[in-house]
């Protein structure tokens, strides 16, 4: 027994088994998640567990389509080249839908004031538009675009708390277009 417990001591000496060890703790290296390559926004947000899928919108341009939260959203693309639709900069987080309670120019600016990256507007049908803007550049880490995801989940939570019966699923009013 004592030449088993002598042997492990001079292999953790030696470094031989501090490596292994080492490989397993660090953190796997992540790709940033970037408008650029919208694949990357998909990838991020089926990692986080929602369903979302690539699509174009009616410029060309790319579109995630995905449920964040039982809400129906969107995520269009900014910024992108007007012939070839790539090298998008920027991305919204869009959700639009038709309240079942009142919820008016008054209640979109209070959410606004309490909610530094969304913005809220109130259609003539009555419908909210909500909007989360986010600058991606060459890429963010995978953990920041993580946090926009719950931020934009949580802001529509909040708005649907003011807009919807408890218990009333959301809908979607209408796609965001440019």
């Amino acid at each position: 027994m004592k030449s088993n417990i002598d042997s492990f001591c001079r292999l953790i000496a030696s470094g031989a088994l501090l490596l292994p060890f080492a490989a397993q703790a660090a953190e796997p290296v992540s790709a940033p998640v970037t408008a650029m390559q919208p694949q990357s926004v998909v990838a991020a947000l089926k990692s986080l567990g929602h369903d979302a899928a690539l699509v174009a919108d009616s410029s060309g341009d790319p579109l995630v389509q995905v449920d964040i939260g039982g809400w129906r959203t969107q995520v269009v693309f900014y910024d992108c080249n007007e012939i070839t639709h790539e090298g998008c900069q920027s991305l919204q987080f869009n959700a639009s839908f038709v309240p079942d309670r009142p919820f008016d120019a008054q209640k979109a600016a209070a959410f606004v004031r309490d909610n530094r990256f969304g913005a809220v507007s109130v259609g003539e049908d009555k419908s909210v538009n909500m909007t989360w803007d986010v600058v991606t550049g060459e890429g963010i880490n995978p953990s920041v675009f993580a946090l926009v995801v719950k931020s934009f989940g949580m802001a529509l939570d909040t708005i649907g708390s003011e807009a919807f019966t408890p218990g009333r699923a959301p809908q979607l009013a209408s796609a965001a277009t440019r």
